[in-house]
């Protein structure tokens, strides 16, 4: 074969010479092109993880703003959402609260509610000092003054009470020098000749006015009721004359008035400091407006069926005559116009609420309440009872802590939330410490001057 041409030879030389590093350029530029779009997406994946999150959690609050200024929908249709109903939008409960306790008229038994509502919300009461004399649930009963330093372990709490249920007579300018800014005030009235007869026979009053064999002797009380009066040692408050009025705060020195008008005004002022007063006749529908005005939860208000204090004299349902009722209503005119004042404006506020479905809140509370009760009052060695979610509480379940709780009364409730009250604030040895450094230097103090005077008296 002849060869090829020496021109031919150098003219493929010079086209691999010149393609060959033109193809490998072309596709370095590729793969650098690859690169950089390759990394332009991974700049892009960084900054949209980094900045996608907030524009969209930005908008969900918007939205959710938007939707929160949409009108509220009645609440009589709201739903269910996560256990709570649209009620829940009246905002947190109210921890800030004194309860004027009035004798006799189930006190305890609400006292027993609010402790147990207290204990929960870690709430700071104003507990009795351990004063000598001091009986019963009492704080400062019944003078009509309170200071900080009626309260135990004022220096260390005292700017922080915002609970009060012990008996005490209301006074709304020296509560408000006790309690935290805001403080809400709860009362409770009894219809006038029930509490009475309870109150007489509670108290024994008939082994002060007379002797214990009289078959009637609250008839005989009201027959002459001044002359009795006059055999009272301490005539400060007579239990038998406006004696709710004179708890709930009408003025001592016109709790003898018989005048009308001057009674209606002093009523209408205590009225503008209360937030609620509750009507024992009606008292599971008290309740129920009460949770709703104060934003609890129903479990808030179960309390035990178990009467406190219940009374079995059958003197104590003797009827009284005419003449009787008539003295009754004389020593009691202030008690009698007070109870139908605040009996009218509860029955406003059911009125308001009605509807709001108040009244299928209250058939649903007293069948709920029967149910706990009965639960309660059985052994308790079954399961616990599963109470789901409603329009009015959370799903909650019936077992022996909470049954425990709900028989527990008012005075072992005090107890343990004043034991959290110091444990929680870690106070309390540091307290009995310094108590006890003071005690402790005072009776060294007195046992050296007793030595000092005992030698003086030598002979």
């Amino acid at each position: 074969m002849r060869n090829k041409p020496r021109w031919q030879k150098n003219f493929f030389c010079y086209l691999l010479q010149v393609l060959v590093p033109s193809v490998m350029e072309m596709a370095a530029v590729r793969r650098i092109k690859a690169l950089r779009l390759a990394f332009l997406c991974l700049l892009f994946l960084v900054v949209y993880v980094n900045l996608a999150g907030p524009i969209w959690e930005n908008l969900d609050l918007a939205m959710l703003i938007s939707y929160k200024q949409q009108p509220r929908q009645n609440l009589s249709d709201a739903v269910h959402v996560l256990g709570r109903s649209e009620e829940s939008y009246c905002g947190d409960p109210v921890t800030n609260f004194v309860f004027i306790k009035v004798h006799k008229t189930g006190s305890d038994s609400t006292a027993a509610i609010f402790l147990r509502f207290a204990y929960r919300h870690h709430m700071v009461m104003c507990y009795p000092r351990r004063q000598r004399g001091l009986r019963g649930f009492t704080l400062t009963f019944p003078s009509t003054e309170i200071y900080k330093s009626n309260c135990s372990r004022w220096n260390v709490l005292g700017d922080h009470y915002n609970f009060i249920v012990h008996h005490t007579v209301f006074n709304k300018t020296a509560m408000d020098g006790v309690m935290v800014p805001g403080t809400k005030y709860i009362g409770i009235l009894r219809e006038p000749q029930s509490h009475s007869r309870s109150v007489f026979f509670y108290h024994n009053h008939y082994r002060i006015f007379m002797k214990q064999e009289h078959t009637n002797p609250l008839g005989e009380f009201l027959d002459t009721p001044e002359y009795y009066e006059t055999l009272v040692r301490d005539r400060r408050v007579l239990r038998e004359r406006n004696f709710q009025a004179f708890v709930m705060g009408f003025p001592p020195h016109m709790l003898r008035t018989q005048d009308t008008e001057v009674m209606d005004k002093a009523i209408r002022q205590l009225n503008e400091s209360y937030t609620f007063v509750i009507i024992t006749e009606y008292y599971e529908e008290s309740l129920v407006i009460f949770r709703r005005k104060f934003c609890w939860d129903m479990y808030d208000i179960l309390h035990s069926a178990k009467k406190i204090h219940e009374q079995h004299d059958p003197r104590k349902s003797i009827p009284l005559t005419h003449a009787q009722l008539q003295n009754h209503h004389r020593i009691n005119a202030i008690d009698y116009r007070m109870y139908d004042f605040f009996n009218m404006t509860f029955w406003e506020n059911v009125r308001e609420e009605t509807g709001r479905g108040f009244w299928k809140e209250v058939a649903y509370f007293k069948e709920l309440l029967e149910r706990v009760n009965t639960y309660c009052s059985t052994e308790q060695n079954e399961s616990p009872l599963a109470v789901p979610a409603s329009k009015w509480h959370k799903p909650f379940f019936v077992d022996h802590t909470l049954c425990a709780g709900l028989g527990r009364s008012p005075r072992k409730w005090a107890d343990k939330l004043f034991d959290q009250m110091t444990g929680r604030d870690k106070i309390w040895k540091k307290i009995n410490v310094t108590e006890n450094k003071s005690v402790d230097q005072s009776q060294s103090g007195n046992e050296t001057s007793a030595a000092i005077e005992i030698g003086n008296n030598s002979p």
